[in-house]
């Protein structure tokens, strides 16, 4: 009895740590740069890291809700500089700030529709044509503003990225407040039941009802929307938007969503787990850079994570 006990106990363990691979896996990471530098608990440091992850986390969550659905969406960050862009220009030219933020979030919707329409009529991959859609929204982008970056928004641009609501900072708040939301759609919603059925098994999802090609265009709509609020609180934080900006996110939110306990095959999310994955990768990339490591490692470090995490 004691012994299968123990067994049942150190089974348990085990799955409680593999459902919580990116916690167990932050904090060694933590433990190890802790050892190499005292700069990383200051509170500068600290601050810079929870600014940097709410971009990243608000795209992932909406790129979460795409993985577990069994799809996927490779588009997200030309779209993300493409909406930078256009707002700026908006802002710039005297456009109103609930017409801008409406236009961003509506613009990134309608491109998730595309995403949708497109891989529906025609039957395609979502990998080939996110793919091929990326590479269209950075055309836009590109010839929007003739390749160049677009400075001097208004202070209430500049508010998404820097600005504070009882000395928490506005995008803490923007991406505390989707995540609770996310991941109640996802685990208490009929939609999101539906969502994960979906990516489970398609056909058996058809079978037994579940609009399907909705759920498709749902998932797509939410994650563009997504997408447009990361482009007002990253143009916001950087004071301008950059032509490359948002370039090589979606690989960011493929680590964190994999690394927080997504599967690439779909059918389950962890939406809390997406929030410790985009952590941890901005965690790498800032202890990185405390320690002077060379840039380019980062980009090593980072896909070392991710194997290790579907390793696991």
């Amino acid at each position: 009895m004691n012994k299968n006990k123990k067994k049942m106990d150190s089974e348990k363990l085990v799955q409680i740590l593999m459902d919580n691979k990116a916690l167990v896996i932050l904090v060694i990471f933590v433990l190890v740069v802790c050892c190499l530098t005292n700069d990383f608990f200051s509170s500068r440091n600290l601050t810079n890291i929870l600014r940097q992850i709410c971009t990243s986390c608000v795209l992932s969550l909406g790129f979460t809700l795409v993985l577990s659905s069994g799809m996927i969406d490779l588009s997200v960050g030309y779209m993300l500089g493409m909406i930078g862009i256009a707002t700026a220009m908006m802002s710039v030219s005297g456009v109103s700030a609930p017409v801008v933020i409406l236009a961003a979030l509506v613009i990134g919707g309608f491109c998730g529709f595309l995403n949708a329409f497109i891989t529906s009529m025609f039957n395609l991959a979502p990998f080939i044509v996110t793919l091929a859609m990326g590479m269209v929204y950075q055309g836009i982008n590109l010839l929007l503003c003739h390749a160049k970056s677009i400075a001097g928004l208004p202070d209430w641009y500049l508010f998404f990225g820097t600005g504070k609501i009882l000395g928490i900072p506005f995008p803490v708040i923007v991406m505390i407040t989707l995540v609770v939301v996310m991941a109640v759609v996802v685990q208490r919603t009929k939609f999101g039941r539906y969502a994960l059925a979906v990516g489970g098994n398609k056909k058996a999802a058809r079978v037994c009802g579940i609009p399907t090609t909705k759920i498709m265009y749902s998932v797509y709509i939410i994650t563009g929307v997504c997408v447009g609020m990361s482009a007002l609180l990253l143009t916001g934080r950087t004071a301008s938007a950059q032509t490359t900006a948002g370039a090589g996110m979606e690989l960011d939110a493929v680590a964190a969503v994999v690394i927080g306990g997504t599967p690439m095959e779909g059918g389950k999310a962890n939406v809390f787990g997406t929030l410790i994955g985009c952590l941890l990768i901005q965690v790498i990339s800032n202890s990185l850079n405390l320690l002077g490591v060379d840039s380019n490692w980062q980009k090593i470090a980072k896909g070392l994570v991710i194997i290790v995490a579907i390793i696991l």
